[in-house]
């Protein structure tokens, strides 16, 4: 009797332990898959944290990949862009993980759609019957066809997804940066002045040949007094789109100083001390200051580093010369030294020319430069004629002068004789 109760015991006991293996094991099994579930969940949400309309179309195709690999372990993954061509995929654009090359090239070139492997998958991208890209996946271990087959739907569409955004958006940014441009251009066409509506005793012209879409040169016209006007002449060593800011800054600086000062040397001091800063070490500034005052019949220079003007006298070229270091070299102590005024009496029939130095260092198919010395004969042979027929002369001339040798920088001319 004790016998087959201890037997008995010994039964119970054995089938409660055995129990408690049993849900021991899958107590741990359902945490093991509870914490599998909240990996790939919280590897979900950093996925959709990443996407990005900014991102690259390789940075939310690698997020495409992380997240596949980090859901189903894989050894890595290899996404190919068809390039405009069409000639083949070359080599991989992003890669995944240590794959050997030949694993994915040999369902590159193979069959993939009759592979009975099942530990790795390959997709054919294609958009209007075109192909125009692959993704390949290596996994650790076989899966279920069925199973390959949804990773191979939901891949194709997103990978296409990003792949149409990015050509949408690449289109986009394409239209608006060509849009910004023109819109940039037509700004920078809108600073140019109405000269006739400046002095009164004197004809202008002005004109300005850019070398490229944005011009580093500008001229400008400012009333300064009942009987004054300021005209400006500059030109901004750098190119593109950074002359069209720099040029603006200078503008913008110059208009706000010229009411709180007179003297073009105190003027040009001050520009100099706002823009130092800001251009120092990327660009220099050469600017001509000229105030015209019309009751006085006087002149008054002041100058940055810029060509001297050509000054023309009874079919005379007389010489005129003052210093002046170009904005943005030294912050002041320099520069303030070197700025210097000069005065000049007008008188009926005198002819002037400003110019940036795009015009005397033009040069042509034998290297030859275009130079001062052949302005000044073009200013003392036309110095009688209307100011705007010298300007398109001297250009003319300039052009057949350089041939075929495209002028390497702006050319900017104002012209102006007293009546």
């Amino acid at each position: 009797m004790t016998v087959v109760i201890n037997v008995t015991l010994f039964f119970l006991f054995a089938l409660a332990l055995g129990l408690w293996v049993v849900l021991t094991a899958q107590a741990n099994s359902l945490r093991l898959r509870l914490k599998k579930a909240e990996e790939q969940n919280q590897l979900f949400i950093e996925y959709l944290g990443n996407f990005s309309f900014n991102n690259t179309l390789l940075q939310n195709i690698q997020g495409l990949l992380r997240l596949l690999m980090g859901w189903i372990p894989a050894r890595g993954a290899v996404f190919l862009q068809k390039p405009p061509s069409g000639e083949g995929l070359g080599e991989p654009v992003l890669q995944l993980g240590n794959i050997p090359k030949e694993k994915w090239m040999e369902k590159l070139h193979g069959e993939p759609a009759e592979t009975k492997e099942r530990d790795a998958v390959f997709m054919t991208l294609q958009k209007e019957g075109k192909e125009i890209g692959s993704l390949f996946v290596d996994f650790e271990k076989a899966l279920e066809e069925e199973q390959l087959k949804k990773i191979k739907e939901v891949m194709t569409k997103q990978a296409l997804f990003f792949i149409e955004t990015d050509c949408v958006l690449s289109h986009f940014r394409q239209d608006f940066k060509e849009e910004t441009l023109r819109l940039l251009g037509e700004f920078q066409k809108g600073w140019v002045p109405k000269l006739e509506d400046s002095l009164q005793g004197f004809r202008i012209a002005a004109k300005t040949v850019p070398c490229s879409r944005f011009s580093g040169d500008f001229y400008d016209s400012i009333r300064v007094g009942e009987n004054s006007w300021a005209f400006v002449l500059s030109d901004v060593s750098a190119k593109g789109l950074a002359s069209f800011f720099i040029s603006a800054m200078c503008r913008t600086a110059i208009r706000s100083l010229v009411k709180q000062w007179q003297s073009p040397t105190d003027i040009l001091c001050r520009l100099n001390e706002l823009l130092y800063p800001e251009i120092c070490g990327r660009t220099i500034i050469s600017l001509i200051y000229m105030v015209v005052d019309e009751k006085q019949d006087r002149v008054t220079f002041a100058r940055a580093g810029h060509e001297l003007p050509i000054f023309c006298r009874n079919g005379k070229i007389e010489k005129i010369d003052f210093p002046g270091i170009c904005l943005g070299v030294d912050e002041g102590r320099i520069f303030n030294k070197m700025v210097k005024e000069y005065e000049l009496k007008i008188q009926k029939g005198d002819f002037l020319l400003l110019f940036t130095d795009g015009l005397i260092e033009a040069v042509n198919n034998e290297g030859i430069f275009f130079g001062r010395q052949r302005a000044e004969n073009i200013v003392r042979e036309l110095a009688d004629k209307d100011p705007q027929y010298v300007v398109d002369a001297m250009i003319e001339r300039l052009n057949s002068f350089c041939q075929d040798n495209v002028p390497f920088d702006d050319i900017t001319l104002l012209a102006m004789v007293k009546k």
